[in-house]
């Protein structure tokens, strides 16, 4: 009876945790290349009771932090920095730390120091270390590879010349965490930073943005079952808790 109620107790806390994830989807329903991170991390407990020698195992939900990479809508732009990554891709930027994180949002832009950044301010990270420099006077343009290439507008015959090229990860065979900062890191890695990824190249389609991978009707659904399960939850507590008093009041007439 005790074990009905600790895994009922213990449901209605990973219904919280859904409930406050779901609140954060729907307030980012138009966030450029926002992530579900829906999916569920447990841990496992082992209860003791006073005086016993029989031990339990219990699973209980610690976070929802795991990001689900299911593509958002491919959204047209026709701006030369923005992309949207393909397949399982992320895109690695420095966090407010100076450390690589990862994220999928492609709205690139160049920053008052002329530095390659996303539509969240953090700065892009190039491949083999730094950041990417970019001059505004020049046309730009990113290759299907994530290589930048520039050209001067005033030349008669103006030569792409590359200047950078991004930090792109395969994720296909990896596990990601969502960071409070909304950038991913591997899962249970103590700390933010690069990582080696699949072998097969990541592409990205320029002049295209991801939108986000929520939907409305999805959240709303979800919201209903986790209020209906809440209610079923708190009503075994109530009959469990009845049972009991039923049982210790049969047991003082004895």
């Amino acid at each position: 009876m005790d074990k009905g109620i600790y895994l009922a107790a213990s449901s209605i806390n990973a219904d919280r945790l859904k409930q406050q994830n779901q609140a954060h989807e729907m307030a980012n329903i138009s966030s450029v290349g926002f992530k579900k991170a829906f999916q569920m991390t447990q841990a496992t407990y082992r209860v003791d009771g006073d005086s016993s020698l029989s031990s339990r195992f219990y699973k209980v939900a610690e976070a929802l932090g795991r990001v689900d990479l299911t593509a958002g809508p491919r959204i047209v732009s026709q701006n030369p920095l923005d992309i949207y990554i393909e397949g399982d891709g992320v895109l690695g930027v420095f966090n407010k730390d100076g450390d690589i994180a990862f994220t999928r949002r492609g709205d690139l832009r160049v920053d008052s120091e002329g530095i390659l950044a996303n539509g969240a301010g953090f700065t892009v990270a190039a491949e083999g270390g730094g950041e990417i420099q970019l001059d505004p006077a020049l046309i730009h343009r990113i290759s299907s590879e994530g290589v930048l290439y520039a050209s001067d507008p005033a030349e008669e015959i103006a030569e792409e010349v590359e200047i950078g090229r991004l930090l792109l990860r395969n994720a296909e065979n990896i596990d990601l965490e969502k960071m409070e900062d909304g950038l991913f890191k591997v899962l249970g890695a103590e700390a933010t930073g690069d990582f080696e990824g699949a072998d097969a190249p990541v592409q990205v389609t320029s002049q295209a943005l991801e939108g986000s991978s929520v939907k409305s009707y999805d959240v709303l659904t979800r919201m209903i079952e986790i209020e209906r399960g809440y209610e079923m939850k708190i009503n075994i507590i109530k009959a469990l808790g009845d049972m009991g008093e039923k049982s210790q009041s049969l047991m003082q007439l004895n």
